[in-house]
Order: C-alpha cells, then structure tokens, then sequence
C-alpha cells in the first residue's frame, strides 16, 4: 500500500514556506501540483502527495487512492483508526523533512481537500496542533 513520491511544484525563488495539499478521494496530487503551478506563490514551494491505492469500503471496495478506508459517511460510522494514523505519520513526515531543508514548522501549512474524506477524527487534528506550533 505504498504511495508514489509526493508532486513536487518547487518555489521560483528561495522556499520560506510551503503548502502540504491533500488530494480527495479517488484523485492524485499531480492534478493539483498542475493547477498550483500556474497561482504559484515564488517563495512557497507545494508538495501535493498521492494516498496509497486501497480498497475502499463506501465505494463497494473498489481500489482507488485514499488515505485511510471509509466505513461511512454518517457521524457515527466506525473510522480505520489504523488508517488515520498512518495518514497522520506520513503527513509528520513530510512536514519533519520540510523542517529539515529548512523551512520554519510556523510556514508549514497542510489543506485537505475534502476534509480528508471527512474525517471526523480529532487524529489530523491533534497532528496539525503539535507539528505547527
């Protein structure tokens, strides 16, 4: 369930900042690194990783990219907690490595497209709260 290197639209100048874009279900981030690539901002440097291929649940089990299986949609179906926070670990990682070449953790944001498959989970969350203070 490995996911391929993240899309990468590096800054025109010197990256200060950079933006960790999350794809929604089914999609990629070479879509997005494309369209960030024509509004880029020149010290801002965005990284649009791809979810791993799995099967998913809602969509009656069919492999497609997602970052974690969705049982359901309603606010009290169960949530691949396992999932989640292996989303959760890569997410850390890619900010971690952001930190490393030398962008500041308070420049580093991440979005989510469809609040991660809405998530209802305080697990991205919680990861979002720590690694950007």
């Amino acid at each position: 369930m490995s996911a391929p290197l993240p899309a990468i639209v590096p800054a025109a100048r010197k990256a200060t900042a950079a933006v960790i874009f999350l794809h929604g279900l089914g999609d990629t981030g070479h879509s997005w690194a494309e369209a960030f690539s024509g509004i880029r901002i020149p010290h801002v440097k965005y990284i649009c990783p791809h979810a791993p291929t799995m099967p998913v649940s809602l969509n009656m089990r069919m492999s497609m990219p997602s970052w974690f299986d969705i049982y359901g949609l309603s606010p009290d179906a169960d949530e691949d907690e396992s999932g989640i926070k292996r989303a959760s670990e890569n997410i850390k990682a890619l900010i971690d490595q952001e930190v490393k070449n030398g962008i500041p953790s308070h420049r580093i944001i991440w979005v989510d497209f469809h609040r991660v498959e809405h998530c209802p989970s305080t697990q991205l969350s919680q990861l979002n709260r720590n690694s950007l203070e």
